[in-house]
């Protein structure tokens, strides 16, 4: 896994600054404002980086009140410092996968209501 500040398309991203600070990404969410991240195994090292989030392994290295930010080198050591077992990784990858189904069925649904509630 590479992780670079310059790289303008790439697998996935880290956003670097603000509330998501440490989050992994599908798209870049604002300019500058998010690592990139080029991969041999994208859709495992995603879930890896996501599961430093969601555990809250990455908290005590994000800084700033105003504006949330980490550190490139943060990141880096946490991902080479922490195992987590490719079964665990691909449960969180099928779950991911069905809630994102889940909610374009919701989108759905809630375009058919506002359809609905327009009706005459």
């Amino acid at each position: 896994m590479r992780i670079s500040t310059k790289r303008k398309e790439s697998d996935f991203y880290i956003a670097r600054v603000g509330a998501k600070a440490g989050m992994p990404l599908l798209e870049n969410y604002t300019s500058n404002n998010a690592f990139s991240v080029d991969s041999n195994d994208p859709e495992r090292d995603f879930q890896l980086v996501l599961h430093l989030y969601r555990s809250g392994l990455m908290r005590p290295y994000i800084f700033g009140t105003c504006q949330p930010s980490i550190r490139k080198r943060d990141i880096v050591r946490l991902i080479q410092s922490h195992v987590v077992s490719d079964d665990v990784l691909n449960k969180m990858a099928m779950i991911d996968s069905l809630i994102r189904l889940k909610e374009k069925e919701l989108l759905k649904l809630k375009e058919l209501q506002l359809a609905i509630t327009r009706l005459k």
